[in-house]
């Protein structure tokens, strides 16, 4: 440590007296607290002492997802997307097959609408018959599709 700079600064009589208690309390040196703390700062990217009561900003590294390694999460992510998925084109299926249901049992039938309902629910059909959790790009096709967050104009509902 002998490149490491010296740095000094001045703080309230009180404050230091207490701070210095403290870590003589903890068995530590005033000065061994205060590198620990910096460290951990610098370590962290945040000078907040007590995150608890912060501004409220969220990082990175605060959401569940992102406080772990990526290689790790990759796996668990990309199998929940998986079932996602699956569970999406399930719950498409049965909601145009209950659209065909109610079409079908109108006095009147509007045939072009149930031939669009008819459609969607084969295409959902058939992406389940051939769906493969592996592929990643087919997982995040259906997701963009069938997920009830898709933008409207891409949803797989029927309107009203």
């Amino acid at each position: 440590m002998e490149n490491s700079p010296i740095i000094r600064f001045r703080i309230d009589r009180e404050i230091a007296e207490r701070a210095h208690r403290m870590a003589a309390q903890n068995g530590l040196e005033l000065p061994d607290v205060m590198r620990m703390m910096l460290t951990k700062a610098v370590r962290l990217g945040d000078f907040s002492i007590d995150r608890e009561t912060d501004s409220g900003t969220t990082r990175a590294e605060d959401r569940p997802t992102e406080a772990y390694e990526p290689r790790y999460w990759a796996e668990v992510k990309a199998a929940l997307d998986a079932e996602t998925a699956l569970a999406v084109l399930h719950h498409t299926i049965a909601e145009q097959t209950a659209g065909l249901d109610e079409g079908t049992a109108l006095g009147a039938p509007d045939p072009q609408r149930l031939e669009r309902i008819r459609c969607r629910r084969d295409e959902a059909l058939a992406l389940l018959a051939t769906f493969d959790p592996k592929d990643a790009a087919a997982v995040a096709r259906i997701l963009e599709r069938y997920a009830p967050d898709a933008s409207p104009d891409t949803t797989s509902k029927e309107p009203g």
